[in-house]
């Protein structure tokens, strides 16, 4: 049982990894509802080894847009400074505030965003025309968005894809090659942080189920930056959205089952 619990876990790793540098956004709802609620295993320790395996895929994901340019330096300082700022704040807050309310209502949220992405997407390339604001990406509306990003992060234990993503394609109308790629980047030093706070509160509990995770979000991640790099840009932000609604409904679906 050991055995196939690995296997299992490698297997989710690389789709998360896939998913969240396709999308930009981490695959740590998939984690926690696998972890949690089929193997029974403490939710901080879920989160904490969610955390670990994204910030490895995230790596990858950084590396090799880096190299194919498709990361904006600017927009990567700004965004991960801000959310990591709101990550330990919304940390911090976690330990005040109880969380579970708004763990059912951040659900439905993101199925807004995810809706109102594809819908934007749908609008700004009528008759098979692509329209981009080529401009650069203002600093106040994005700081903004990135530190109440990281809050939430920190606050409940999802990255910060689904929130700037859709800012940045949806609202700004950024390419979202590089507003992906860069966002991807953005969620290293968050995941980070998350994580190390996550462990010093647990311990190394379970780490062994660490190693198939990131040993399959490192690959998922090489396979996500080689689709990214190669993708229309129209079906990036589509299954942007997409994912955000999905991860939404995996929420709700996730309050509903621990609060009854």
């Amino acid at each position: 049982m050991q055995y196939i619990l690995l296997v299992i876990i490698f297997f989710l790793g690389i789709l998360v990894g896939i998913i969240g540098n396709i999308s930009g956004i981490g695959g740590g709802v998939m984690i926690i509802l696998l972890l949690v609620y089929g193997f029974k295993i403490d939710p901080l320790v879920a989160a904490g080894l969610s955390l670990l395996t994204i910030s490895f895929s995230s790596l990858v994901g950084f590396i090799q847009n880096f190299r194919r340019g498709l990361v904006n330096s600017k927009m990567f300082v700004m965004i991960s400074t801000m959310a990591v700022c709101g990550a330990i704040a919304g940390t911090v807050l976690a330990d005040y505030v109880p969380s579970g309310t708004f763990k059912g209502v951040f659900g439905f949220i993101l199925i807004g965003l995810g809706s109102f992405s594809i819908l934007a997407t749908r609008m700004q390339t009528r008759g098979g025309k692509e329209e981009y604001d080529t401009s650069p990406v203002s600093t106040g509306g994005t700081s903004m968005v990135s530190i109440i990003a990281g809050v939430v992060s920190g606050f409940i234990g999802i990255g910060i894809g689904g929130l700037v993503g859709s800012y940045l394609t949806a609202i700004k109308r950024s390419r979202p090659k590089i507003a992906i790629s860069t966002i991807v980047a953005a969620t290293l030093p968050v995941t980070v942080v998350g994580t190390v706070i996550h462990f010093h509160y647990t311990g190394l509990v379970n780490i062994i189920y660490a190693f198939p995770l990131v040993a399959g979000a490192m690959i998922g991640g090489f396979a996500g930056s080689w689709m990214v790099a190669r993708a229309p840009q129209v079906s990036l932000r589509l299954f942007q959205g997409y994912i955000i609604i999905a991860f939404g409904t995996m929420s709700i679906v996730l309050y509903f089952i621990a609060n009854h």
